[in-house]
């Protein structure tokens, strides 16, 4: 098998090659980050528990291996090779082809340790060299997969396998080669597993994958300097974990204090961002915290708040941004530091030679709809060190919630600015709804009163056919008086209704029924209204709703006396009432467009009507912040249902 075309020369072998295929494992846990110096990446130690747990690791790294057009080899004793195949079987690794392509290697310890009959350290590095060499000039790369009980049993002292692990360390650095160790914890002494920990890099135990704090270099392991080395790195591992803890710690206490601080209900924008300011000055050691209005396209720096005091940072300074820090973040969208101008280069800039600035932190923030901002930290002494990685991430996280806030600040006056184009747009329909409603109604009833005034004077002298034409146009007249007074209603029930208060139902709908009691008596109508609830809502328009509704049910009732239902159901804080008729119905096509105004579903030979009523409904509901909604069949009558809200509780 020859190497692929699709390799490149970065493809080396190392930490992350076995931690990616570990990490397909449903129960692997621990992330591992990249180690420098002693730690190198290419050798592990497997102590493992149970089969499901040593298979759980080796699985996916042979599988991986082979994936990747590598040379896997796999040393085990003769007992054993029967259940490996197996297990690799079951994991989804097709054994026999990849042993017959050659990528795949299961060979036996008596053919690799042993295979002179003993063990022989140097011999066997030698041995692994040439497989290595092997190996690599027609696959991608080596991965070794060992099980390494046989030390127990092969007369193998513990000095002898702990020197060898350690000459696999310095073999398998020099190579494009990785091994994983198996070390089952049920069959070695803790004293020997003790010393496999100490020699391995890296550990992979109970699924997890561990950097090795106890690792020891070979030239220390096994140098006559190894129990001062070994206390070195011992006191040096407690001052590392004492100092990590230290850290973690001040992290989490800057964070949660952070957080009290943007959480604070009490507090406004401007006081948060003032804690905020004294927060980072207290976990960068910087003087200053400041906000300005940035624009890189015309190089413009305005500050806009600032703590402490300053003899030249105050809000309201402009100065080029190119001469500022600022620039720096503004350049990346992201965070930039300087620890101290004159090494990196920036000495010249304005904000250094006329406003003292030796050490600078920010990051830039893209305001969605608004004017964008650096949010920086400065101080007036140039650092030691650069600014870490966990400075960097805390100011990007403040940065992001004042993104946050300033886009919500916008977000919010844009609609206060919406609402009141809208109310004076309202107010202005408003007067032009009255204003045309007046002027409207005058000549129409002017109409009117001539035509009957016609119809008076000359008496008999008209023809039938002449009384008909002056009926028509005097009903004309007042349907268009109808409509008129219902576009105003329906203008006016925003900006003319009364405050939402507790309102019985139950008065309302018998006060309608009082409205009613004649049509109700006229047609025969049967109306049953079930006890109702105390709503919070506007007694005049729900009043409106209800007649209207009530109206309908009355009038498209079909040829049979009208049988109505009033019926409430509680839901939550809502309110569901109902007003449900056994008339004509309405056909599926035409729910859709019934609540539309001036959308009338029937000729006016049929039923009469301006088609506002319905629209009408429809606007006092929403208003009250429900919602209503038609359920009907042709034939089997209509219910019409609404919701609003349950009444407040009284103060």
């Amino acid at each position: 098998m020859s190497k692929t075309p699709s390799s490149t020369a970065n493809d080396v072998l190392g930490l992350e090659s076995p931690l990616e295929a570990l990490q397909t494992s449903p129960q692997f846990r621990g992330p591992v980050e990249p180690m420098d110096g002693d730690f190198c990446n290419d050798h592990f130690a497997l102590i493992y528990e149970s089969r499901d747990d040593q298979f759980a690791a080796i699985a996916p790294f042979i599988r991986q291996g082979l994936e990747r057009g590598e040379r896997c080899m796999y040393v085990v004793g003769e007992d054993e090779a029967t259940e490996v195949r197996s297990a690799l079987r079951e994991s989804g690794i097709d054994v026999d082809a990849a042993v017959e392509s050659g990528a795949l290697v299961i060979e036996t310890i008596e053919n690799t340790y042993l295979k002179t009959g003993s063990f022989d350290a140097d011999e066997m590095m030698d041995r692994y060299a040439e497989i290595i060499e092997e190996a690599t000039a027609d696959y991608e790369a080596f991965r070794l997969a060992a099980e390494m009980s046989w030390i127990l049993e092969a007369d193998v002292s513990v000095e002898e396998s702990m020197a060898y692990e350690s000459k696999v360390n310095a073999l398998f650095d020099d190579e494009d080669a990785i091994a994983v160790c198996q070390y089952d914890r049920n069959r070695f002494p803790p004293t020997v597993l003790r010393d496999v920990v100490r020699v391995h890099p890296h550990l992979i135990y109970d699924n997890t994958v561990c950097h090795n704090f106890y690792y020891t270099p070979p030239e220390e392991f096994c140098g006559p300097n190894q129990p001062r080395h070994e206390l070195d790195r011992m006191l040096g591992t407690l001052l590392d974990r004492t100092e990590a803890k230290t850290e973690l710690q001040e992290r989490e206490r800057y964070q949660q204090r952070q957080n009290e601080i943007i959480s604070d209900p009490d507090s406004s924008f401007e006081e948060k961002l003032q804690d905020l300011f004294d927060l980072g000055s207290e976990r960068f050691d910087l003087e200053l915290g400041g906000m300005a209005r940035v624009d890189p396209d015309d190089d413009r720096f305005e500050l806009e708040y600032v703590s402490g005091d300053h003899d030249r940072f105050e809000p309201g300074v402009e100065l080029p941004l190119s001469e500022t820090f600022c620039a720096l973040p503004a350049e990346t969208g992201s965070t930039a530091s300087v620890a101290d101008p004159a090494v990196d280069g920036y000495a010249d800039l304005e904000s250094c030679r006329e406003f003292g600035v030796r050490a600078y932190l920010g990051t830039y923030l893209e305001i969605d709809g608004g004017s964008d901002r650096t949010f920086a930290f400065v101080g007036p002494d140039a650092r030691d060190e650069p600014f870490s990685d966990d400075e960097h991430a805390f100011l990007q996280s403040m940065g992001q919630w004042v993104k946050y806030e300033l886009e919500q600040h916008h977000r919010e006056r844009e609609l206060e600015r919406t609402v009141d184009r809208l109310e004076e747009s309202n107010e202005r329909l408003e007067q032009f709804a009255y204003a045309a409603s007046h002027d409207l109604q005058e000549p129409l009833r002017m109409v009117s009163s001539y035509l009957q005034l016609i119809e008076r004077r000359t008496g008999d002298d008209l023809s039938e056919e002449i009384r008909e034409f002056l009926s028509f146009a005097v009903d004309g007249a007042e349907r268009m008086r109808r409509m008129i007074e219902g576009l105003l209603a329906y203008s006016r029930v925003e900006t003319r209704g009364e405050p939402l208060e507790p309102v019985e139902l139950d008065e309302v709908v018998e006060d309608v029924r009082e409205n009613l009691q004649v049509r109700l008596d006229e047609t025969d109508a049967e109306l049953s209204v079930e006890p109702l609830p105390r709503v919070q809502g506007d007694g005049n328009q729900l009043r409106q709703l209800l007649q209207n509704l009530l109206s309908n049910a009355i009038k498209y009732s079909g040829e049979t006396p009208p049988r109505i239902e009033v019926t409430a159901e509680r839901n939550g804080n809502t309110w569901k009432l109902s007003v449900r008729d056994d008339g004509i119905g309405i056909e599926d096509d035409e729910r859709e467009r019934i609540f539309d105004i001036f959308d009338r579903l029937h000729g006016r030979e049929e039923y009469d009507g301006t088609g506002i009523g319905l629209a009408l409904c429809e606007r006092i509901v929403e208003r009250h912040g429900g919602e209503i909604w038609v359920d009907a069949e042709p034939g089997e009558g209509s219910t019409f249902s609404f919701t609003l809200r349950k009444a407040a509780p009284a103060e």
